[in-house]
């Protein structure tokens, strides 16, 4: 199984006269990517309670991607202050280290691990990712997608820093954008 750490949300897109509500996000991006190639995956996300979170679970559902309803959560939006982003109790980017290391131990037969790096860029999502899948056993291969957009990134340095530490504390690790050599890499 591939397990997927990244966002997933609801979106709305321009379409002629009118607009169009689907789905976005990295990690949902990756989820129908690698369902595509019949791969087993997994999402691991904040899904929001209530009717938005509904329709992400429906979707997946109907992906056939496995997701973890404890990951769900009451979801306040970021706010900023100072030109800095801060969360107030919980939004798409609070991972929890309980949270994301019951979901490693409930599914154990994760070969691979695909991290959003808009998610790296935040705390407390960025100590509880490194945390949680440096210390899986066995420890799997570990992807970081580089390939966000520069405005979902919150902290720049906080962004470095992690994918250092990923380098030194998880043995086969890739940090790239690159789709393919990402594939190529998780198979």
């Amino acid at each position: 199984m591939i397990a997927v750490i990244g966002e997933m949300g609801i979106s709305f897109r321009p379409c002629e006269d009118l607009w169009s509500k689907g789905f976005s996000g990295l990690g949902y991006d990756w989820v129908v990517k690698l369902r595509k190639e019949g791969l087993d995956t997994l999402l691991l996300t904040v899904l929001p309670f209530g009717k938005i979170g509904e329709e992400i679970s429906e979707e997946l559902v109907r992906l056939k991607a496995v997701f973890d309803p404890d990951m769900m959560e009451h979801m306040n939006p970021l706010v900023e202050i100072n030109g800095e982003w801060l969360m107030k109790s919980s939004s798409v980017t609070a991972m929890s280290t309980e949270k994301l290391t019951s979901a490693f131990s409930y599914f154990s037969d994760i070969k691979s691990v695909v991290i959003s790096s808009a998610l790296l860029s935040y705390n407390p999502s960025s100590s509880a990712i490194l945390d949680s899948v440096s210390f899986m056993f066995p420890q799997p291969k570990v992807v970081i997608d580089t390939g966000c957009s520069e405005s979902a990134i919150g902290n720049k340095d906080m962004l470095e820093r992690t994918l250092s530490l990923f380098s030194s504390a998880c043995p086969d690790v890739l940090i790239t954008d690159d789709k393919e050599r990402i594939l190529d890499f998780i198979r």
